[in-house]
């Protein structure tokens, strides 16, 4: 019965928003390197391509975090950070090398941090740098050594870039390098659906979320990738949100809304991992989760 009730509250707190007005804040994980990439296919085509197609959809200047160890391993990348800049766009921190926090001792994950700093400060001079987002979205192994973080944060002056919705992108780069470098349009066009198909579940599921919390859309902010295929699809994704009546808002925007009060501010004290503990905490079912199709895509084009 009570897992009935709390169903139902959650279908009628969607049904209740269906025509609330809905705004996403796309942000960008992993500049200037992510995932690998098709034949004839370089870093600075990826920014290129994605930096047109946000000009192009009129998405106002997107946050891009970076891992300083990606111009390490791939020197001529660092042309994608001065790229990002010069079109307006900002940067942020997201530690040098991408350790998970609940894996990493302190002392080593707060150096890892600072590391990016010089990057930052070089190429992100006179803006406001300081938006920290955590690898593989890991705040730490418990409350305690996710306080500690965050007080180191606080103490550094970051504000966190919380997410609050994602595709799962990072499961696309693979198979669309492959379908390229086999030349298959077909299969390239299957990928595109399933996107597009897995993008109308997790906008629906973060709805259906914080209907459940809130009673109302929170402005999102999106989770992407700067890899190949996010650029490919780019254009696409835009055309999706603007028909399902979105505005693009910045990161800054969508945090000074109140729900991302203690998530942006790390001097406050922990809140819910997230928006589906909020709905825990509240007694209620989350959503079903929306289906990510791994198999399908590790077996195409092979």
């Amino acid at each position: 019965m009570i897992r009935a009730l709390a169903a139902a509250t959650l279908l009628l707190a969607g049904t209740a928003m269906a025509q609330d007005s809905i705004k996403i804040a796309i942000t960008y994980d992993d500049l200037p390197v992510h995932g690998v990439l098709p034949p004839g296919t370089s870093r600075m085509d990826v920014a290129g391509q994605l930096i047109d197609a946000l000009k192009a959809g009129g998405v106002p200047p997107v946050y891009g975090v970076i891992n300083g160890a990606g111009t390490v391993n791939e020197p001529a990348s660092v042309a994608v950070l001065e790229m990002w800049r010069a079109a307006g766009n900002l940067l942020g921190n997201h530690t040098w090398s991408h350790p998970g926090l609940s894996k990493t001792e302190m002392a080593v994950y707060e150096a890892d941090t600072l590391k990016n700093e010089p990057l930052l400060e070089k190429y992100a001079a006179g803006t406001d740098w300081h938006w920290f987002r955590y690898p593989f979205i890991d705040e730490g192994k418990d409350e305690a050594q996710r306080a500690e973080f965050r007080q180191f944060l606080a103490s550094h002056g970051y504000k966190i870039a919380h997410v609050s919705t994602g595709l799962n992108d990072w499961d696309y780069p693979e198979p669309y390098a492959r379908c390229v470098a086999k030349n298959d349009a077909a299969a390239i066009a299957h990928l595109d659906e399933m996107f597009l198909q897995r993008a109308a579940e997790g906008l629906e599921y973060s709805r259906k979320l914080s209907a459940a919390v809130y009673g109302r859309d929170i402005p999102y902010i999106l989770l992407q990738h700067i890899g190949a295929f996010q650029a490919h699809i780019l254009p696409k994704l835009i055309a999706f949100y603007k028909e399902k009546g979105v505005t693009f808002i910045t990161l800054p925007e969508a945090t000074s809304d109140p729900a991302y009060a203690a998530y942006a501010d790390p001097s406050l004290p922990n809140p819910p991992r997230g928006l589906e503990r909020l709905v825990w905490d509240k007694g209620q079912q989350t959503p079903p989760i929306p289906n990510d199709r791994i198999p399908e895509l590790q077996a195409m084009c092979r």
